[in-house]
């Protein structure tokens, strides 16, 4: 499954990415880990002000 994600910098810069597979913080929660289908990145926590996601990806299924 694949979901849209978006990461706004404390600069008031956006990222976003569309082909979303995985995200999440890695074990020192010093950094913030996202995997695309095209690439990985990896962003310092202290250089985002905030991330949004589709909500879709949290739907229960039937």
């Amino acid at each position: 499954m694949q979901y849209q994600l978006k990461i706004v910098f404390v600069d008031n810069q956006e990222l976003v990415l569309d082909t979303t597979q995985k995200h999440g913080f890695s074990d020192d929660l010093e950094l913030f880990e996202v995997t695309t289908s095209e690439e990985i990145f990896v962003v310092p926590l202290k250089q985002i002000k905030y991330i949004s996601c589709d909500a879709g990806i949290f739907q229960q299924g039937s």
